[in-house]
């Protein structure tokens, strides 16, 4: 047996006392209890990765979902660097309350290598300004950059007149 605090009284759990409550009420009061408990085992650590810089043709309407083409651009950072390749886009869904974006592109390394990069992420305007993060993935067959396909990154927008502009960090 095992006492819970409900509404400042404690109540002997047993068998009975379980049943009457019902599962989902015992689980939230369980919960509860869990929730106050629990702290992070750690604090989130980053590392710059590259800034992306995009140069992005007029947006296409096409109802819900706006299209932007990419026609190029840049990313540079400490052993990632290289131009953007014309032919990836940006699908722009306005959702209740925030815009949902899902891109498309593709990076050429200075040495020739290939990396598919796609992000999804999110733009809205939050107590403190206006948020707007993303969630690059990538994808290389290339054995000098393959640990990219081993990461998780998250980037932040910045501004760069004429440009869609990252800063981009892996998750350690």
């Amino acid at each position: 047996m095992s006492d819970i605090e409900k509404s400042g009284r404690k109540i002997e759990m047993n068998r009975r006392t379980f049943a009457k409550l019902g599962v989902g009420a015992a689980a939230a009061m369980g919960a509860a209890s869990l929730a106050r408990a629990q702290s992070p085992a750690s604090a989130l650590e980053s590392e710059f990765v590259m800034e992306l810089l995009l140069d992005v043709a007029e947006q296409i309407d096409t109802g819900h979902t706006r299209i932007a083409p990419v026609m190029g651009g840049t990313f540079s950072g400490p052993v990632l660097n290289g131009t953007v390749l014309p032919g990836g886009a940006d699908w722009i869904t306005q959702v209740s309350g925030h815009t949902a974006l899902d891109v498309r592109i593709t990076l050429e390394t200075d040495d020739g290598a290939h990396i598919y990069m796609t992000y999804r992420g999110i733009v809205h305007n939050g107590e403190n300004g206006l948020y707007w993060r993303v969630t690059p993935l990538f994808s290389t067959t290339s054995e000098e950059y393959d640990w990219v396909n081993h990461i998780i990154c998250v980037g932040k927008s910045k501004q760069v007149e004429g440009k869609v502009a990252y800063d981009i960090f892996r998750i350690l």
